[in-house]
Parts: C-alpha cells; structure tokens; sequence
C-alpha cells in the first residue's frame, strides 16, 4: 500500500535521473522554489490523438493516484466542433500522455517527503544527492527558422485584416523554429534553461520518446479543494541592462495602452470561461495586469480566481478552459480557427499545458510556452514562440517580441 514518508537524505530529482535514468519522469516547479518530481510507470494512457473520454475514464479509474501528463495543443479539436488540425506536425509527437509513476517525491519548505510503497522508500536509502552540473557541451547557437520574417509579416497582415473587420480582437499568432539530427543533452538543457529563465512553472517531462522542457512563467490553472485560479500572461517588455533603463521599460509597460488592451481582452475570456464550471457570482479578478520580473522579460500577469465543485474533474475544467486564452486569442473559437488557416505548422504540445492531479483531486498545470520539444527518438527539436496581434501591434515589433522570447531557449540547447 502506497503512503507517504519523511525523507531525511538528500535526494532530489537531479539523482534520481542521473542515477537511475527513467524511460518516465516529471519534474514540475511550483512557483515558490519547490517542486514535486516522479519517476517510474504503475499505468498510463498515451493518446495519438486526443480523447477527453478516455482521459476521463482513466482518472476515474485512478483517483486515488497521482497522475502526471500533459495535453496538446491540438486536444482543442476534441472540445470544439468541426475544428480539425491540417498543418504538418514537426515532431510526430503524442498529442497526449499522462501517467501513474511508481515513485513520487515532494519538497515543500525545504522538507522532502515521499510518495509510493515500503520497498521503494528503502529503495531510496542508496540514493544520495549529487551535485548538479552544467555540461560542457557546446550549445547551438542557430536553430531553422520555419516561418520567415516575410511570411510571418503577410500571415500578421491577414490576421490585422481580421481586427479591422471586426471577425476577432485579439488573437494569439505562433512561428516554429526547429533542428534535426541533434542528441539533446537533456538534463544540461533542462538546468540551463532553468537559470536563463528562473520561470515559476518550469516543467522537465520525459515519458520514452517524448521530452518537454519548459522554462514557463504561466500557471495554466491551479485547483487546490474548491479554489481555482488562472493566471493569464498578455504583455512583454525586454529587460533593460542597466537598473534605470530597467525601471524606465518596467514604467513603459504598465503604461502601454495596446499591451495593458491585450491582457484585459484575455481576462475577461478567462473570467467567461471560468463561469461555466464557477459557483454563482464566485468568479473574481485579484490582480490585474500586474507586473512580474524574469530573468529576461517583464510581463504583466492577471490572476482570475473562482470557487468550484471539489469533485470537478480534470476533464470538465479542460473542456471549458482549453486552450487557454493568451494562446489563443479573443472570441476563441475563430480565433482558433484563423490559427488554423494562418500558421505554418501544427503546435501539438506547444501552448498545450503540462502538470499534475493528485490522490484529493488537486491539480496544477502551467502553460507549455518558452519550451524545448524533442523526439529523442527521431532526434527532432522544436521550439516554438509567439505574440498577440491586436488592431494597436506594429507588425515588426510583434516579430521582435518573438525573438525575444526564443533568445533564452535557444541560449540554453545543448547537444552531446
């Protein structure tokens, strides 16, 4: 029988990898410099193409276990009607996997406790901390472009035509870049990109094949008893190199009308969303357009909180909140369907989201963006980024902004 116990080595995620190297782990930040990190396969369910029953029948059947996965992208065609997905897929990737492990570890508050049966604690009693490395490896310094500047600024123009025309307000537009034949060195990559980034929601996912590693600053959703929150990104500014030039971009964004426009566009399709499963007039914004600082950027986050059912499934919330507005845009459903017609490439399990549900039916998922996609099997790599297009965005900016956002992912890539 699974329970949980007090652990008084020093293990960590990084040793068990290291050491034991699992075809399935999970590493998920949780925004206050914990984590929770599980390794090994009890049960899984892995989804080619997304199905919400069969996910919902496998967490029924499982309710008294942890569950760690991920959904793509393109799960949207599931919830909505007569979407479908016709872009190449990149990666020949799972749209989703989610999966029992053996082995669950928990740190909260410096304290580690882990999750699983009698035989796999003692199990641990090998297992001592080892000191993480960076690898001296060289990184890569270009990945391929998929979408040139001249066709991201045409697809942007179609997509403004739109704005004009009143078909949309807002919508979320994404490029792709890409490498093959690379053996990524996964855990340098992982470690590199945690401190180019040190984003709250960072996720390692490794289940066979399929690898995410995510540098996220978005909480997808958090469900914690019959609370909910959401926390919606709309609004990035470039950090500046000197402590006044930093303060002076910090000041310009929370002043920046068109960017401030982008993430109440967003909050109000959150806070709609939200009402569909909320209990009534329980739907509430506690910050709006707040301004949060990362290694790189500046972005301004808005927190939508409401009061569910406790028993609300992982389903039922992804069949009203998926996919998430900031990558998506404003009304959803055409926004969703210009994605479609306009990109370049399927985003599968970009801007999906990755995370955990636990035995008490809480849940934490983040936004897979800043992220690193491989297929170690076919030694693919995909990394894709992408900005909100409103009627105020001056199309070269938009394109700046994706750069930006791809510097400190590519920055962190690391081969063998």
């Amino acid at each position: 029988m699974k329970r949980y116990y007090t652990l008084n080595n020093n293990i960590d995620w990084y040793s068990v990898i290291l050491k034991l190297n699992p075809k399935a782990y999970t590493l998920l930040d949780n925004n206050k410099g914990d984590y929770t990190f599980a390794w090994g396969i009890e049960n899984f369910i892995q989804q080619k193409k997304y199905s919400k029953h069969l996910l919902n029948r496998f967490q029924k059947q499982n309710s008294c276990a942890y569950i760690f996965g991920y959904t793509g992208f393109d799960a949207k065609n599931s919830f909505f009607k007569d979407l479908e997905s016709k872009n190449t897929d990149k990666t020949n990737l799972d749209e989703s996997i989610f999966y029992i492990p053996k082995h669950v570890i928990i740190q909260k508050n410096g304290t580690l406790v882990y999750y699983g049966d009698e035989e796999g604690y003692h199990s641990l009693f090998d297992l001592t901390a080892v000191k993480q490395t960076k690898s001296h490896h060289k990184s890569i310094l270009k990945l391929e472009i998929e979408t040139s500047k001249k066709e991201y600024l045409a697809a942007t123009s179609i997509v403004k035509k739109h704005l004009q025309n009143g078909n949309i307000y807002e919508m979320n537009y994404c490029i792709n870049f890409s490498k093959n034949n690379i053996d990524l060195d996964i855990l340098s990559t992982f470690l590199k990109l945690k401190d180019k980034t040190k984003a709250p929601f960072s996720s390692l996912f490794r289940f066979n094949n399929t690898v995410i590693l995510s540098g996220s600053p978005e909480r997808f959703f958090l469900k914690h008893d019959s609370q909910i929150v959401s926390q919606p990104i709309k609004g990035t500014s470039a950090r500046g190199n000197t402590i006044a030039k930093d303060e002076l971009l910090k000041q310009k964004l929370l002043g920046n009308q068109k960017e401030i426009s982008e993430n109440i566009m967003i909050v109000d399709l959150v806070r709609n969303d939200l009402s569909k499963i909320a209990k009534k007039n329980s739907v509430a914004v506690s910050e709006l357009c707040k301004l949060y600082s990362f290694e790189t950027v500046h972005q301004l986050i808005s927190t939508v909180n409401a009061r569910i059912d406790s028993e609300t499934s992982f389903e039922s919330i992804l069949e009203n909140l998926f996919p998430m507005g900031s990558m998506t845009g404003a009304p959803k459903l055409k926004s969703l369907q210009y994605i479609e017609a306009l990109e370049s490439f399927k985003r599968n399990i970009y801007s999906g989201a990755v995370g955990c549900m636990t035995p008490n039916n809480n849940m934490d998922f983040n936004v897979v963006i800043r992220s690193i996609v491989y297929n170690s099997e076919i030694k693919k790599l995909s990394v894709s980024v992408g900005s909100a297009i409103t009627i105020h965005s001056e199309l070269d900016k938009e394109y700046e902004e994706c750069l930006l956002k791809l510097k400190a992912v590519q920055g962190s890539i690391t081969k063998r």
